[in-house]
C-alpha cells in the first residue's frame, strides 16, 4: 500500500501555506483561494479552507531516507521546535526499525519525520533538502468505530501491520511492513506522542495506491470509494 494522496482542511489557508512552501520549502504544485496542493515526494498533500466551527486534527508522517535522520533533524531544527518527552527530541521504534521526530505546523497537526532503516531507501547524499522527502509515510484515521471501519479496510486488502490485532483503546497500524506506509487507525481523545494533542474524530479523504479514497467526515461517517 502506498499513500499517494491525502486532502486535510486548515482554517488559516496562507498561514499553512506560508509554513509548508516557504518555512519548510516543500513544492507547491496548484493554489486558490479555497486550497492549495504541495508536493511530498511521491504523494501529494492538499488543504482545503474550513469553518472554524468544525473541530480537526491531524497526524501524519513523512517518510525520509533511511541514512538521513541525523541530516534532516539538523534541517528542521533550523526551521521549527521539535518536541520533545522526557527531556528526549527522538525515538527510536525497535519493532519498526524507525527513527523519529515531531513537530507541530501552525494549526498544530502533529508532523513527524520517519527514517525506516529497513524499509526506506537511502539517499546518496551528506545533507538533506526538501527533495529527499520520500512519500507520507503515516496518516491518521480517527474514529469511534473502529471494529467496523477495519472490518471495511481489511475487504479492500488494508491489513493491520505484522497481522496484529485490532485495538479500540490504541492505535493500529493499518497496511504492510514492508510497503513503509501506514494508516494509523485509532479512537478519538487518545494522545498524540510526543504531543499534548488529543486525537479527534476529522474530516479527511485519503487516496491509496492511486485506485481507493476512503473518506471520514466530520461526524464520522466512514466511506470507501473506488477511484
Amino acid at each position: 500500500m502506498k499513500i499517494t494522496k491525502v486532502k486535510l482542511y486548515a482554517y488559516d489557508l496562507p498561514k499553512m501555506k506560508e509554513f509548508y512552501c516557504e518555512q519548510l520549502g516543500l513544492s507547491l504544485i496548484t493554489s486558490n483561494t479555497h486550497f492549495f496542493e504541495i508536493a511530498v515526494g511521491g504523494s501529494i498533500i492538499i488543504f482545503e479552507k474550513l469553518a472554524t466551527s468544525i473541530q480537526k486534527q491531524y497526524h501524519f508522517a513523512f517518510n525520509i531516507p533511511s541514512n538521513l535522520f541525523v541530516q534532516a533533524k539538523n534541517w528542521i531544527k533550523e526551521r521549527v521546535d521539535v518536541l520533545r518527552l522526557d527531556e528526549q527530541d527522538e525515538v527510536y521504534f525497535e519493532t519498526i526499525k524507525a527513527h523519529s521526530l515531531y513537530f507541530y505546523d501552525p494549526e498544530e497537526n502533529v508532523i513527524e519525520l520517519i527514517a525506516r532503516t529497513e524499509v526506506n531507501p537511502p539517499h546518496d547524499t551528506d545533507s538533506f533538502l526538501p527533495v529527499h522527502l520520500l512519500n507520507i509515510g503515516e496518516i491518521n484515521l480517527t474514529t469511534d468505530s473502529i471494529p467496523e471501519v477495519a472490518a471495511r479496510l481489511m475487504d479492500y486488502g488494508i491489513q493491520p501491520c505484522f497481522g496484529e490485532e485490532i485495538h479500540t483503546d490504541a492505535l493500529t497500524f493499518m497496511g504492510s511492513y514492508e510497503d513503509g506506509a501506514n494508516i494509523l487507525l485509532g479512537p478519538s481523545r487518545r494522545n498524540w506522542y510526543f504531543s499534548n494533542k488529543d486525537a479527534i474524530v476529522s474530516p479527511i479523504h485519503i487516496e491509496v495506491n492511486n485506485a481507493l479514497q476512503l473518506s471520514m467526515s466530520e461526524e464520522g461517517e466512514f466511506k470507501i470509494l473506488n477511484l
